[in-house]
């Protein structure tokens, strides 16, 4: 399995996109860093001031977004960056979960071969008990 190549196919691709929950500690973060650009880009769904947990991405005008709104290209390139890389929520910071969804998207980090234990090596995670 490679690195990240920055394709931003994560990033970009619609279907996942229209799957992310962000947790209450991201939010709560959010709040606390006064990140008003990150805040008004999300849905907040939980009732609890402890776990407003929130649904994202959206427009200011409340449209679900097709990509992720802090995804950019990289000027002359094919490759793409995250514009709030250092806060990013941790369901960006988990991506990706297994091979399956890597598969899902044709992520360039896939090799022939790659299998979930691959994975978790690379991401420093304990291994996991899914399939391939």
């Amino acid at each position: 399995m490679k690195p990240c190549t920055q394709c931003g196919k994560c990033c970009l691709y619609d279907r996942y996109m229209n799957t992310l929950q962000i947790d209450g500690e991201d939010v709560k973060r959010w709040r606390r860093q006064r990140r008003y650009d990150i805040l008004a880009h999300i849905e907040v769904m939980g009732v609890s001031k402890a776990d407003p947990w929130a649904d994202a991405w959206f427009t200011k005008a409340g449209h679900e977004v097709r990509r992720c709104p802090f995804v950019r290209k990289l000027r002359g390139t094919d490759r793409y960056t995250c514009t709030i890389y250092d806060t990013r929520p941790q369901v960006c910071r988990e991506y990706p979960q297994d091979v399956r969804q890597m598969r899902g998207i044709e992520c360039e980090m896939l090799e022939p071969g790659d299998t979930d234990a691959d994975l978790d090596r690379l991401m420093g995670r304990s291994p996991t008990n899914a399939n391939d």
